[in-house]
């Protein structure tokens, strides 16, 4: 630490604490601290770089709760043994004049039937990998981090710029503390920041992709590029990942999805082999490795690339954003000025308080920390979730995941009489949401994820879907006289109904929310976006729950017999038939009891 040379500027609009808290995180990351060495004591580096105590005690207290650093009693403050974002970023970085680009670039001239609702955060067990809850969003450290990123200087220094919300800062901790961990050693002038992933695919195919250049697609069930493909009018080809034959000379690959875990992926150089023999171009994209996976794993398809072939296009962590996260490309400093141009042509720069957030939350540590408290939170869930599916369902499913995924893939038994798609749409009915999949192989699955619910929903899901698919619950009746459990009445009726939240899917398949207020308001919201709103009323007649809606249904009146079992409620018409059926939401997503499941709706009680 002797020869650890630290500089505080009292000038600084940065304090001088956050100052001493960026200067050591830097330190660990570039290798100058190392895992276990002893850090000088807090009057020590007082005294040695001339702040107060308190500003050291407050910056190493800061460091110690995110697990930066470790305080041991009666020996003092120690970098952590395992640091939490492991640099391995390796070997010399080669340049390239991006010559290999120049000739590609053009002048400027959208499934499996299941869509996840808009409303998934309602539901009682919403199985639904990439959906993030709030307890791994870092709300306090986000609060600090903008909190700085609005500052007078701040904003006065983005008002000031030079037009093209280049962020500096945000480019250098993502050099220095963000690609690293993949591998990745670029230059500052070989980092683009870009509104989102989707947005930096769509930069490049605009730029490097014309009509009758091939195009070949790593993995075709990636629906979201093959979407944005598409709307370019680009064919787009399947990659076989044995690689038997030559590619199209001058071909572009897309590379690097990770959507399922059957899916041989080709051997990496085998792979930049064969593009270079095609005079082609990698454009590998991934958001990052695996939330459980260890990032010292994992190297990135373009730090093996010495031949300037790979273009990399990621993100910032989206479980860790407050709002859709941004993207970067790594790549050619010619090719990066160009899509800078394209940025700024199309008006579409990423925001500069949103860089600037950035900046500060990853050179504070909350970055790194943050993912690490995630990975440890989704790794007990996961284990959560395979050990509910091995107790509840070893005998109609089997699984499979992918090394630092937050999901797993189940595969029904041929037995179960069903497919992955109907059993999800059946499941919806009871709140257990799965996304069907399409594999590799031609065979479906369901991902079953745990970014999105707690560890204590994950049994009662798990246990609610195991007494669906082995049939256990009987089927909810069509007719009202074939019910096993009587209609409410009264105050019973009123009680049940009034002040509940009910989500379920329309007849056409898009999410809906009704809310039945006490005073006896209907406020309704459809679709997968919220588009669709009304409102109406509902009231208690002659033991019968009525609505009349404002526009939906006609706008006319309707009374149903109400059946509440557990946290389902059955609707039944005049002449008794199953009209509908939703799933109660109880308190804060903690449901209470299972659910039956539900059946055909005849007539939907909204559009």
């Amino acid at each position: 630490m002797e020869d650890l040379n630290i500089l505080l500027d009292p000038a600084s609009p940065t304090s001088l604490q956050h100052q001493l808290r960026q200067k050591l995180i830097d330190a660990i990351y570039s290798g100058v601290l190392r895992p276990g060495q002893r850090l000088p004591s807090t009057r020590n580096l007082a005294r040695r770089i001339n702040v107060s105590r308190n500003t050291i005690s407050l910056a190493y207290d800061a460091l110690i709760a995110e697990g930066h650093l470790d305080s041991r009693p009666r020996s003092g403050i120690y970098v952590a043994r395992e640091v939490a974002g492991a640099h391995v970023a390796t070997g010399r970085r080669e340049h390239h004049n991006g010559a290999l680009f120049t000739s590609r670039m053009r002048s400027r001239e959208p499934s499996s039937g299941f869509q996840v609702p808009g409303n998934w955060s309602q539901y009682p067990y919403p199985f639904i990998d990439g959906c993030g809850d709030l307890a791994l969003l870092p709300v306090d450290e986000w609060r600090e981090a903008m909190r700085l990123a609005c500052t007078r200087h701040e904003l006065s220094r983005a008002w000031q710029g030079p037009g093209d919300n280049r962020n500096v800062t945000l480019v250098e901790e993502v050099r220095g503390k963000v690609l690293p961990t993949q591998g990745i050693v670029a230059g500052s002038d070989e980092v683009l920041i870009t509104q989102s992933v989707r947005h930096a695919l769509q930069l490049l195919a605009d730029l490097l992709i014309q009509r009758g250049t091939p195009v070949v697609l790593e993995e075709p069930t990636d629906e979201s590029l093959g979407n944005l493909l598409a709307h370019n009018q680009i064919p787009i080809a399947a990659l076989d990942p044995a690689l038997p034959a030559p590619l199209p000379q001058r071909v572009v690959v897309f590379t690097g999805a990770r959507r399922s875990p059957l899916y041989q992926r080709p051997e990496p150089r085998r792979l930049l082999e064969v593009v270079t023999a095609a005079d082609g171009i990698i454009i590998e994209y991934a958001t990052l490795p695996g939330i459980l996976e260890e990032a010292a794993t994992t190297s990135a398809l373009r730090a093996m690339d010495s031949g300037g072939r790979v273009i990399h296009v990621g993100s910032l962590a989206s479980w860790l954003s407050c709002d859709n996260p941004l993207g970067l490309v790594v790549a050619a400093a010619s090719l990066i000025e160009r899509l800078r141009q394209s940025q700024r042509a199309m008006g579409t720069l990423p925001s500069t308080v949103v860089q600037a957030g950035w900046a500060y939350f990853i050179s504070l540590g909350h970055y790194s920390a943050s993912l690490a408290r995630a990975r440890r939170v989704l790794e007990s869930r996961k284990t959560a979730l395979r050990d509910a599916l091995n107790h509840y369902l070893h005998k109609s499913v089997s699984i499979t995941t992918l090394p630092g995924s937050s999901a797993y893939w189940v595969k029904l038994k041929d037995d179960t009489g069903m497919s992955a798609l109907e059993l999800a749409q059946r499941a919806a009915r009871i709140g257990v949401l799965m996304e069907p999949m399409q594999l590799p192989n031609g065979e479906s699955a369901l991902c079953m994820g745990v970014t999105s619910l707690d560890e204590p929903r994950i049994r009662a899901g798990v246990k609610a879907l195991s007494r669906l698919l082995r049939g256990d619950l009987a089927a909810t009746p069509a007719l009202l006289r074939d019910e096993p459990i009587a209609p409410l009445h009264g105050a019973a009726l009123a009680g049940a109904m009034s002040g509940v939240r009910l989500v379920y899917t329309t007849v056409y398949g898009e999410p809906c929310t009704l809310e039945l207020l006490a005073d006896g308001q209907l406020q309704g919201v459809a679709g997968h976006a919220g588009e669709d709103c009304d409102h109406g009323r509902w009231w208690i007649e002659e033991d019968r729950w009525f609505r009349q809606w404002e526009h939906w249904a006609y706008g006319e009146a309707s009374g149903y017999s109400v059946v509440v079992d557990g946290d389902q409620v059955r609707w039944y018409d005049q002449q008794g038939l199953l009209a509908d059926v939703a799933v109660i939401i109880r308190g804060a997503n903690n449901p209470q009891g299972l659910l039956e499941p539900g059946s055909e709706a005849g007539d939907k009680l909204v559009p």
